[in-house]
């Protein structure tokens, strides 16, 4: 017969090597991520006047909310109302009118394995409306506020960046946990 020290022993034991061997691992990259397939206009594209709308394309359904956004080499939005998801494609209105110049495309949407995926996308524009110049106040705050957006929007985070980790982390304490409760049960 086992004694309950032995037991509990062996218990503690195997949290260990479960732990271990769960940190040991190496965790797979998931590759069932959206990748963009294309775009209208096409990344680097040059149109003659902005265009009443632009689309993304995924190679697999993504989620809604989507968050597209549109902006003019000045730091105008150019988006009218709110993207729309359909499937793999992803589309949001334009203003009718909008200043020549580089545009550029930001988006983020998240795929169907609930990851977020974001890119960029830049395209020029011929002809357009002539924007009044901004005053020196006006342009520093239009510098800062891009600023300030672009680096809320870098990346997933911490959290998202190490889901998987967090994930591996979860499933080890749990089973150190069951584990654990087996052992002190050993010895009742």
């Amino acid at each position: 017969m086992i004694s309950v020290r032995a037991g509990g022993a062996r218990a503690i034991a195997w949290v260990a090597v479960g732990v271990v061997a769960l940190l040991a691992l190496p965790i797979a990259p998931a590759s069932a991520h959206a990748t963009l397939i294309g775009s209208d206009p096409k990344d680097g594209a040059t149109v003659e006047k902005l265009p009443g709308e632009v689309s993304l394309e995924f190679n697999e359904e993504v989620a809604a909310p989507a968050f597209v956004e549109v902006t003019a080499s000045d730091g105008t939005d150019v988006g009218s109302g709110d993207p729309e998801v359909l499937g793999d494609v992803v589309t949001l209105p334009l203003a009718p009118e909008g200043p020549a110049g580089t545009y550029t495309l930001a988006f983020r949407v998240v795929s169907a394995d609930g990851h977020p995926v974001s890119g960029e996308l830049t395209f020029d524009v011929l002809s357009g409306v002539t924007s009044d110049p901004l005053d020196e106040s006006d342009a520093a705050a239009a510098e800062g506020g891009g600023a300030d957006a672009a680096a809320d929007d870098d990346g997933d985070g911490f959290i998202g960046s190490h889901v998987e980790h967090i994930a591996v982390g979860a499933v080890g304490l749990v089973l150190g946990a069951v584990l654990v409760g087996l052992g002190l049960r050993a010895r009742d």
